[in-house]
């Protein structure tokens, strides 16, 4: 179930997923002002080769704040995910969008308190 969308300059946000190792947990990447459906994450042992699996355009706010400048977030938790598109007040349905990806791609979701 991808939602690619043909955001192809360099006012798009992409997430990709990198799935858990023995040495770390899984992560969301979400890359901003990203120019490429494909990234290439450095790793210890051999460089992995992402493809996106959501794509959105950036929203006012972020255009402003990262003008420009591919920034790479970390995920390591959906709920995390959710606090920080909360936190930049991105529209409810690109969240829910995201979030429909939660059962493809497990996280190590934060306990209960």
């Amino acid at each position: 179930m991808s939602m690619l969308h043909p955001y192809h300059s360099s006012v798009c946000a992409r997430y990709f997923y990198l799935p858990a190792s023995k040495e770390r947990n899984a992560e969301v990447i979400e890359v901003l002002n990203s120019d490429s459906d494909v990234v290439e994450v450095p790793m210890r042992e051999e460089d992995v080769e992402l493809r996106a699996f959501y794509e959105r355009p950036l929203s006012e706010d972020e255009l402003i704040r990262y003008r420009g400048t591919q920034t790479w977030k970390l995920f390591y938790s959906w709920e995390e995910l959710q606090q920080d598109h909360i936190k930049l007040n991105l529209p409810e349905h690109v969240l829910q969008q995201l979030l429909q990806f939660k059962s493809l791609y497990e996280l190590q979701e934060e306990m209960a308190a």
